[in-house]
């Protein structure tokens, strides 16, 4: 009796396991963007600007998607349509954020605003708009993968049926 009840919480442990990996690389991402806000702001609060609120409230932003994230562990079905919207708005906030600086990476004076502690010479200009357009790429990334955990069409979500469909009581 003892050997079944712990066959049978080592597999839902498993299943637990499974749906909780469906979302390390949005985990990583999220968390990739909230120390590139930190040391941003912390690059512009030590320049004495008033633009490091744009980067602190991004991180506030992504505060509740974290908090989603932690919920989300034991979280007992893979349909979990509307458990990732707080992700999926602070990525758009992100995504539309990092198209708003590459602009303003070439616009003018609005680089030495929005990066005050570097020169505005064409090699920083461009050094800033390729981590920019990295950032928009992985918030492109990340909002494909919700919608494919949306949808059920994640490489997880089979794993977790396979593994669910060879493991029945």
């Amino acid at each position: 009796m003892e050997k079944q009840s712990f066959v049978r919480l080592e597999k839902e442990t498993a299943v637990k396991n499974f749906r909780y990996n469906r979302f390390l690389l949005l985990r990583y991402l999220l968390a990739g963007f909230f120390f590139m806000n930190l040391y941003w702001g912390l690059s512009l609060a030590l320049s004495q600007s008033w633009v490091a609120l744009l980067p602190f409230g991004l991180m506030v932003l992504n505060l509740p998607a974290i908090a989603e994230h932690l919920r989300l562990y034991g979280y007992p079905s893979n349909e979990i349509k509307g458990q990732l919207d707080q992700h999926r708005r602070y990525q758009w906030v992100q995504l539309g954020t990092n198209l708003v600086l590459v602009v303003m990476c070439w616009a003018g004076s609005g680089f030495q605003m929005v990066f005050p502690f570097l020169d505005a010479d064409p090699s920083s200009r461009g050094f800033v708009s390729c981590i920019l357009l990295s950032g928009i790429l992985l918030s492109l990334l990340s909002l494909r993968k919700i919608a494919k955990i949306y949808a059920n069409l994640d490489r997880h979500a089979r794993y977790i049926d396979e593994f669910e469909q060879k493991n029945k009581e």
